[in-house]
């Protein structure tokens, strides 16, 4: 036994042992001690935005197959989408997308006012947006709130000023919502933009429609009427634009003052007669009128303008016989000056004595008046008619009609006389096709659908010529056309046949 190795070998092995237990632990203590972080798990949230553009687009899209789908009430559907786009734009009040298709349903539903409400937001956030201010223009006129269209359509025009016709909606929503003088601005700024006769000419429609409307728009017109003077230079427009300024105070019960206008109007264009016959019918209207002119003409040494009035005011009465005597001493008298009448004074001279059946004097009259008036183109086709409903003359009236024609190939009235003198030439084929462009060009003149009705009478379309007869007598019942119906078994609508 060798006890002192043993107890040597022992305390060796243990001392190893508590050595390598220490160097564990101090590697376990240091490895804790400096480990390094362990890092954190990612994050998957969505800035608080892109979150609301996402529940946005989500809400879009549950509207969309709401709007779209077969299953369950349409109505409740329907609804359902209304709220699904209406979350959507609180949640993304800028994304166009749900906006529109939450306008779009409000709109199949009729909700107008709803609709409008829900773009009101984003157009004070985007004024220069254009596509959706024309819908809130549009939404607020159809559900009444015409000063919110007339907002929508001012902002429109501020943000497109050469937009024409945005200025004429701007000027009818601004009348229909009674500022009538903001209507006139908005006149006046585009003609001092495009400064051209369709810019001219905007007052003076805007006129005659409040003329039509009767006298609760007479002051409408006049003030637009005031507005379309300074505009035109020529003296017919002028003198057109006085007269309707006179018919609108009539419509006022201001006579005396459209009496004078009336009279302004003639003197500025004497060519035209218009504003003589107006006068002469007011002063048929007074009692004992032929008297007074007949003396006012006695006391005034130059009374001519006084003569066409009496002329006019005995044919507003009706006796026209008197009013052609008149006319024709006026005439004479005018010549006897000096000076040849107006070119519109002869027609109303020439018309008076075909009306009383002076036919060959309306004849010396027209012939003059072409001496005087050689390139007149109603002056030729006036007597080449005369000549064709006499049947004399025919070749010199088929000559008058074609050279009127070559100034005016588009005028019914002249196409219908080149068609009636070939008619009365016996050309009935030609006629025809003279007289059916005049029918096209003026599907409601009777004269013109009674001279079709002959023409194709004459080439053995009898059914054809009642149809033509017919639409004439419903325009003008004349005797003469309901004597063809009788002739032919066809009854005018309404009289049934006779006993």
């Amino acid at each position: 036994m060798r006890p002192i190795r043993h107890t040597a070998y022992g305390r060796l092995i243990e001392s190893a042992f508590v050595v390598s237990f220490l160097s564990c632990m101090a590697l376990v203590c240091g490895c804790t001690l400096f480990q390094a972080p362990t890092p954190d798990p990612p994050a998957f949230t969505l800035p608080e935005y892109e979150a609301r553009q996402a529940g946005a687009m989500a809400l879009y899209a549950k509207g969309i197959l709401l709007e779209s789908s077969a299953q369950g009430d349409a109505n409740t559907n329907r609804q359902a989408a209304c709220d699904a786009f209406r979350q959507a734009v609180v949640l993304d009040p800028d994304n166009r997308r749900p906006l529109e298709a939450l306008v779009s349903a409000l709109k199949d539903g009729e909700r107008f006012a709803e609709a409008l409400e829900a773009l009101e937001p984003f157009l004070s956030r985007h004024p220069e947006e254009i596509e959706l201010r024309f819908e809130a223009a549009r939404l607020a006129e159809a559900s009444g709130r015409l000063d919110d269209a007339t907002r929508h359509c001012a902002a429109l025009l501020a943000l497109k000023p050469d937009h024409r016709e945005l200025g004429h909606a701007l000027i009818r929503l601004y009348f229909l919502s009674g500022h009538v003088p903001e209507a006139l601005d908005v006149m006046r700024a585009i003609h001092a933009r495009f400064n051209d006769s369709k810019s001219a000419s905007l007052p003076v429609q805007w006129a005659i429609h409040f003329t039509q409307e009767g006298p609760q728009s007479a002051e409408r017109a006049l003030a637009c009427l005031d507005l379309a003077l300074p505009m035109r230079t020529n003296v017919t427009e002028r003198a057109t634009i006085q007269i309707l300024t006179a018919e609108n105070w009539l419509l006022l019960g201001e006579t005396n003052t459209a009496e004078t206008i009336f009279l302004d109007a003639y003197h500025l264009n004497p060519a035209v007669n218009t504003a003589i016959m107006r006068l002469g019918a007011l002063w048929a209207t007074r009692p004992d009128a032929t008297n007074q002119l007949a003396h006012l003409i006695r006391t005034t040494p130059d009374a001519y303008v006084e003569r066409l009035i009496l002329t006019a005011t005995h044919q507003a009465l009706g006796q026209f016989n008197i009013a052609a005597d008149v006319l024709s001493d006026t005439y004479a008298w005018r010549m006897r000056q000096g000076y040849f009448p107006s070119e519109n004074v002869y027609l109303w001279h020439a018309a008076l004595l075909e009306t009383t059946k002076r036919i060959q004097a309306a004849e010396r009259v027209l012939r003059d008046a072409i001496a005087a008036y050689p390139h007149s183109p109603e002056l030729k086709n006036f007597l080449a008619y005369l000549w064709a409903e006499a049947g004399t003359h025919l070749d010199e009236a088929d000559r008058l009609v074609t050279d009127a024609l070559r100034q005016r190939p588009e005028n019914a009235a002249y196409l219908d006389t080149k068609g009636w003198v070939l008619y009365k030439l016996g050309r009935h084929y030609e006629a025809l096709q003279w007289l059916l462009k005049a029918a096209e060009l003026d599907k409601e003149e009777p004269v013109i659908l009674d001279h079709v009705g002959d023409a194709l009478k004459s080439i053995g379309r009898d059914s054809e010529a009642i149809l033509f007869w017919s639409r004439s007598h419903r325009f003008d019942p004349r005797p003469e056309v309901e004597k063809k119906l009788h002739d032919h078994n066809a009854f005018p609508l309404g009289r049934g046949s006779p006993p």
